[in-house]
């Protein structure tokens, strides 16, 4: 099993926008790839700029197989011109 955090902080006028790419981009996910077991995000309370993605693929390839999607693209093209610094992954 591989796992993945992914933190991120998005510009304030750029929240609601974001909430809405990341439930179309979650969806997908939960419709595409059974090889990801979990994915969930999380905004935190104290500062809603502040996302957490927490990911769990089956295996290294679901992993892989993820990475390389048409929507991953998407999502990222969407979300990295609205983040105040690039998502860290842990």
């Amino acid at each position: 099993m591989e796992h993945l955090i992914v933190t991120f902080k998005v510009k304030k006028d750029k929240v609601e926008e974001t909430k809405a790419t990341i439930r179309t981009f979650v969806d997908e996910i939960r419709q595409k790839e059974p090889g990801t077991i979990v994915y969930n995000c999380f905004q935190e309370r104290s500062d809603n700029t502040s996302f957490i993605h927490m990911i769990s693929f089956q295996s290294e390839k679901a992993e892989e197989h993820h990475r390389h999607t048409a929507y991953v693209k998407e999502f990222t093209s969407k979300l990295y011109p609205v983040c105040k610094t690039e998502p860290v992954f842990s």
